[in-house]
């Protein structure tokens, strides 16, 4: 952190139990840390700044002390109104933060404006919150991987998933395997490669599943494989995963949940369900050519996505050449 800011403050940790199971709706500030605020004030007396930014709204209460002469912002990259009972409707146990429309707007009432992640998200903010909503999604220069892809004569095809260990990642690895029992042939052509915490689940028991655990070089284990999988089903916000693959030029199957936020052009970015997804796979196994078009694809909608995501920047924050940056900088 202290590599990519000019200032860090690092807060004390105490923990406290929160209530996580979904059983009732939280509150707005149920789990704030009030020490945020005192050290807000704090960089605010210390320095001349001219926005902060909060991320989410459940941890916006320190903006009630910020001057209203100072622009402030809420990221909110994921929707938590009502968020426990659109996990339940996807078969997904609550869990983390939920909360109310009414408690999501009081918590953005306290911004000049939100950044959603993506569209869809956007609108539905648009439907209860009271200030300005903008979509800034995620940010990533490219790095196209040229290494050639398609297996060898007398080889498998290698296939990608690489993610973190939550209740949406784990579901999806859980279908993916009930999906495999009906797709035998595929584990002959294919070995599914995981990385990311998502292997320290038992879902990934799988004896077709190859665990790499944490990689040190991400960009070293997408080059390794012929094509990315993401089959995400259900869930909010963006799938980071998705840009990362798109953004290392490597061919990607994704389900249509999977690529929310992120126009598309192939039909094999927008699958309807697990079963289709594994079709696909047997139908890249058929025509291993498939991959070429998949990965142009690919490229030209990651190009896109950014520029659109910089046209946005470039809306909202102006380049000013003539600002004075002598006073320091901090961010909050």
């Amino acid at each position: 952190m202290r590599a990519e800011w000019d200032f860090v403050y690092v807060l004390p940790h105490k923990p406290k139990k929160r209530q996580q199971d979904g059983s009732r709706p939280h509150m707005i500030d149920e789990w704030f840390i009030p020490e945020v605020t005192d050290t807000v004030q704090t960089i605010l007396s210390r320095w001349n700044i001219g926005a902060v930014l909060a991320n989410y709204a459940w941890f916006s209460q320190h903006l009630e002390k910020v001057p209203p002469s100072i622009i402030k912002y809420i990221d909110s990259h994921d929707r938590f109104a009502d968020r426990h009972e659109k996990l339940r409707a996807d078969g997904i146990a609550p869990s983390w933060f939920s909360t109310t429309k009414k408690e999501e707007a009081k918590g953005f009432a306290r911004a000049d404006r939100i950044f959603a992640i993506q569209e869809e998200e956007a609108a539905v903010f648009e439907s209860y919150c009271p200030v300005p909503v903008d979509v800034v999604g995620h940010f990533l220069d490219a790095q196209f991987i040229d290494r050639p892809y398609g297996a060898t004569k007398g080889q498998k095809l290698k296939a990608g998933f690489m993610a973190s260990d939550n209740a949406i990642n784990r579901r999806t690895m859980a279908d993916l395997c009930s999906a495999l029992k009906e797709f035998p042939e595929l584990d002959s052509v294919y070995d599914f490669h995981i990385a990311g915490a998502i292997c320290s689940c038992e879902e990934t028991a799988h004896p077709a599943f190859i665990k790499h655990g944490f990689v040190a070089d991400q960009a070293a284990f997408y080059a390794d494989m012929d094509l990315v999988l993401n089959p995400n089903m259900g869930g909010s916000g963006l799938k980071i995963k998705s840009v990362e693959a798109l953004g290392f030029g490597r061919p990607l199957i994704a389900t249509k949940d999977a690529m929310i936020g992120i126009p598309t052009t192939h039909r094999l970015h927008q699958v309807p369900d697990m079963q289709s997804f594994c079709k696909a796979l047997s139908e890249i196994a058929g025509d291993p050519s498939i991959l070429s078009g998949l990965n142009a694809a690919g490229r030209q909608e990651f190009l896109a996505y950014q520029e659109k995501q910089r046209s946005t920047l470039r809306r909202l924050f102006p380049q000013d050449d003539t600002s004075d940056d002598t006073t320091g900088k901090a961010h909050g």
